[in-house]
């Protein structure tokens, strides 16, 4: 299944809290890509977040998923999860 998960910049969270984790937050998507978890990742136009698109079981596997990463384990983020299936508009035109 795939998850789209919208994760934003806590507001009350200074740059200098997020400093020390981009490497390793850097890394461990790059480890998600391989492993074919990640499947898309982009920043937000609005410089606020992250938009992941994730390959998983379920909306409560992505969860588990974003809690790893470093800024989530910092406390520095919070996301927003929408489960997505193919769009019903063409699924039911091409029957």
């Amino acid at each position: 299944m795939k998850v789209i998960v919208v994760a934003t910049r806590k507001q009350d969270a200074s740059p200098d809290a997020f400093a020390p984790h981009l490497g390793p937050e850097a890394d461990h998507v790059l480890g998600m890509i391989k492993e074919d978890i990640v499947r898309e990742v982009y920043s937000r136009s609005d410089g606020q977040g992250a938009v992941l698109i994730l390959e998983c079981r379920d909306v409560d596997h992505a969860k588990q998923i974003v809690s790893e990463l470093p800024l989530a384990k910092a406390g520095l983020l919070t996301a927003e999860f929408y489960g997505a299936n193919p769009y019903r508009g063409i699924v039911q035109h091409a029957k």
